[in-house]
C-alpha cells in the first residue's frame, strides 16, 4: 500500500443529501423542531430532560410528560431510552400520531424496517383523507423500501399526492420499476473477496469496474450511494433519471443527478442494478493521489451497506463478505485471538451513521461516522459544540484547496485542539479538529443533536466493519 502524507489544504467532505433530506425524513421529530429553532445546545437539552424526568417520577401517570421525556431523550440522542419511555403510550387504545410517528422514528434509526413500516402502515390506514399525515408516514415509508432494497413497493406510494411530493429518491425508486437494485453474483464457494488499496492516504483509492470498464474510486462514508463522475457515467452511457439538489463542507450546493449503472464488479462480486448519484469526482484526483489516478467515483455507505464490509486501514485493503448467517460467522471466526471494541451506530436519513463518542470531557454525544474528510483534522464541529465543549472558536480564513464535495471551493474554516476524542470506548489525544466544514445547520438537522463528525484520522488506525444487520461497528484495534 502506498501511503502519502495528509493533506492539510484539502477538507473534501462529501455529504451528498444534507439538506435535502432534513425536511423530509426527521419524522420522528414531530414539533421537536420548532424548539430547536432557538438556539438550544447539549447543556440545555439535558437540563430540560432532567426538568421532565423530575415530573414524571412525581406523577408516572403523566402521559404528556412521558411524551415529553421521549421526546427529549431523542433529541438528545439516547433512542434506546427515548424508546422504553414511550412504549407505555403506545400500548393505548389510540395512541397519538405524535407518539406513533415517534416510535417509527426511533424503529428506522435502529434498523428494525419492519416495525417501522407497521406502525406507519397502521398511521395511514388511521388518517386516510389526511394529506399531512398521508405525506409524512409514505415519506418514512419510502425511505424504509430503500434502506431494504424493496423499490417496487414505493411505485403505488402518494396516490392522489403525486404533485405535492418532490422527493428525488422514490423517482429513483419508481424509475427502477420492479427491478429489484444491488443483485449479487458471487462466484462459487467465495467466502469473502479483497481489494487492496492503491493509494491508503489521505482516504483510501481503490479499482473497481463499471460496466467492464475499470473506474478508479474512493471510500467514504459520508456519501449515500455509489457515485460516479459525470464524464465517465456518459461514456458508459449511464444517464441522470431524477436530479437534486445536496449540500456539501461548508454549506455549498451541487447539483446531484441519480441514475443506474447495470453492473459494478468489486473484488470478485459482481453487483448488478446499481443506484448512483453522477457527481464530478476527477477534480480529487491530483489531491488524493497525486495525479497518478483519476479519481471516477466513490464508495458510499449505501453500496457498502449490501455486504459485510471491513475497510482494513492498516492492512492496506477493503473486504468484503456476504451479508448473512455465514459471512458473519466466517468473521466472526476470524476474530478470535484478536482485540476487538464494538461500538453501537444508528442509521438516519439515506446514510448517517451515527455512534456515541466523547470530547474532551464531554461524553455521551451523538457522532457523524463519516470516512471522506481528507485532512489532517479527524474531527468536525460546529460552534454549538464547540461552545458546550468550552473550546474557543478559531479564527477561520479561506484555504486555497478547500475543496467541498459539491465542486465548490473558497469557504472559510479554522482548527482547533482536541486533547481526547472518543468513539464509544475507543480513545485518541491530541489531535486536531475542524471548523467550517460542516454547516451550522447540522446542529438540529436531522431533528437530533448531531454534535460533530469524526473521520479518516481517527478511523485509519484501525480494521473497521460496519455489520448493519446487528447496527453495530467492529474494530479491531490490534
Amino acid at each position: 500500500m502506498t501511503r502519502n502524507a495528509p493533506l492539510k489544504g484539502i477538507l473534501r467532505h462529501c455529504v451528498l443529501v444534507f439538506c435535502l433530506l432534513f425536511s423530509t425524513i426527521n419524522l420522528g421529530s414531530s414539533g421537536l423542531q420548532d424548539r430547536a429553532k432557538v438556539e438550544r445546545n447539549r447543556g440545555r437539552v439535558l437540563y430540560e430532560i432532567a426538568v421532565v424526568r423530575d415530573n414524571l417520577k412525581k406523577d408516572p401517570k403523566d402521559d404528556k410528560a412521558r411524551l415529553e421525556l421521549a421526546k427529549g431523550l431523542y433529541q438528545a440522542g439516547s433512542f434506546d431510552e427515548s424508546e422504553q419511555v414511550l412504549e407505555p403510550l403506545l400500548k393505548a387504545p389510540k395512541p397519538s400520531e405524535e407518539a406513533m410517528f415517534l416510535m417509527a422514528e426511533l424503529d428506522y434509526l435502529l434498523g428494525d424496517y419492519g416495525n417501522a413500516e407497521a406502525r406507519l402502515a397502521r398511521i395511514l390506514a388511521a388518517n386516510p383523507k389526511d394529506e399531512d399525515i398521508r405525506t409524512k408516514a409514505g415519506t418514512k415509508l419510502a425511505f424504509a423500501y430503500y434502506q431494504t432494497n424493496q423499490y417496487a413497493r414505493a411505485q403505488g406510494l402518494y396516490k392522489g399526492l403525486e404533485d405535492r411530493i418532490n422527493l428525488p429518491h422514490w423517482d429513483l425508486m419508481k424509475a427502477f420499476g420492479q427491478e429489484r437494485p444491488y443483485q449479487q453474483t458471487w462466484p462459487a464457494g467465495l467466502e469473502k473477496t479483497e481489494v487492496p488499496f492503491l493509494i491508503g492516504d489521505p482516504l483510501p483509492v481503490l479499482p473497481v469496474e463499471v460496466q467492464g470498464r475499470q473506474v478508479i474510486v474512493f471510500i467514504d462514508t459520508g456519501a449515500d450511494m455509489f457515485v460516479l463522475d459525470p464524464e465517465a457515467a456518459a461514456a458508459l452511457g449511464i444517464k441522470p433519471l431524477v436530479s437534486m439538489t445536496g449540500t456539501f463542507a461548508g454549506g455549498l450546493k451541487a447539483e446531484v443527478g441519480l441514475g443506474k449503472a447495470e453492473s459494478i464488479k468489486i473484488g470478485e462480486v459482481t453487483l448488478s442494478s446499481v443506484p448512483v448519484s453522477l457527481l464530478p469526482t476527477m477534480r480529487f484526483s491530483e489531491g488524493l493521489t497525486g495525479g497518478k489516478y483519476s479519481i471516477g467515483g466513490i464508495i458510499g455507505t449505501g453500496f457498502l451497506r449490501q455486504f459485510l464490509p471491513t475497510i482494513d486501514y492498516p492492512g492496506g485493503k477493503l473486504v468484503l463478505r456476504p451479508a448473512t448467517d455465514a459471512g458473519r460467522a466466517g468473521f466472526r471466526a476470524e476474530l478470535r485471538r484478536m482485540m476487538v471494541v464494538e461500538v453501537p451506530f444508528v442509521l438516519a436519513s439515506t446514510h448517517f451513521m451515527i455512534a456515541r463518542g466523547s470530547l474532551n470531557e464531554r461524553e455521551n454525544l451523538s457522532f457523524f461516522v463519516d470516512s471522506g474528510l481528507a485532512s489532517d483534522a479527524a474531527f468536525a464541529a460546529t460552534n454549538q459544540t464547540l461552545e458546550y465543549a468550552n473550546i474557543a472558536l478559531p479564527e477561520t480564513k479561506v484555504e486555497k484547496g478547500n475543496i467541498g464535495g459539491g465542486g465548490g471551493a473558497g469557504f472559510a474554516t479554522g482548527r482547533f485542539s482536541v486533547k481526547e476524542l472518543g468513539l464509544g470506548p475507543l480513545l485518541q489525544k491530541n489531535l486536531q479538529g475542524a471548523f467550517g466544514v460542516l454547516p451550522a445547520q447540522t446542529y438540529w438537522g436531522q431533528g437530533f443533536i448531531l454534535d460533530g463528525l469524526i473521520s479518516h484520522q481517527f478511523l485509519r488506525k484501525y480494521s473497521w466493519t460496519i455489520d448493519s444487520a446487528g447496527m453495530k461497528m467492529v474494530f479491531v484495534t490490534k
